[in-house]
């Protein structure tokens, strides 16, 4: 039996991610492209940081300053792309219409074949740095490795959404 009634919490989020106040901030394909370029890096400032913490690279009093920071942008400009979807990967099923079902089912499409192409090109790089490069696959970089196309494949919708939603249409002024 399925659920199709929205509950108060379906409401909430629908207006919460309806809002105009921040419009400006995500109104245009460009603004959202410079978004996601800076979710992308920020998420990778994020993983390097990580990396570091588990001790390969910086001390740790270096690396959690720059992951708290890095931690924060990330947040505020993930909820900025949740808005620049108007919530379609974060609200229910049941509070999205027929549109928007539509665009989240295509957004997760693409997402999954570029999280695959992404696995694949990695398979690839990895087994090329071993044969012919004289790498030495160690298990801290295969975690590593794994670790990144997890997170990947886990942004990939949002980012992808993002780079697809139409452009608002201009005030009326």
């Amino acid at each position: 039996m399925t659920h199709t009634t929205t509950t108060h919490r379906d409401r909430r989020m629908l207006a919460l991610m309806n809002e105009d106040r921040h419009r400006g901030l995500h109104a245009t394909r460009a603004r959202r492209r410079g978004l996601v370029a800076a979710h992308v890096a920020l998420t990778a400032a994020l993983l390097a940081a990580l990396w570091a913490l588990s001790g390969h690279d910086l001390p740790p009093y270096a690396a959690i300053p720059a992951a708290l920071v890095a931690l924060v942008a990330w947040c505020a400009v993930t909820g900025v792309l949740n808005l620049s979807t108007r919530g379609l990967l974060e609200l229910r099923t049941r509070a999205l219409d027929e549109r928007q079902l539509t665009d989240r089912g295509r957004a997760l499409t693409t997402a999954h074949r570029t999280s695959l192409a992404l696995q694949a090109a990695a398979l690839l790089g990895l087994h090329l740095a071993h044969e012919y490069g004289g790498a030495r696959l160690t298990a801290p970089l295969l975690l590593g490795v794994l670790f990144a196309l997890l997170v990947a494949h886990w942004l990939l919708p949002l980012w992808i959404a993002a780079l697809t939603a139409p452009d608002e249409p201009a005030d009326d002024a």
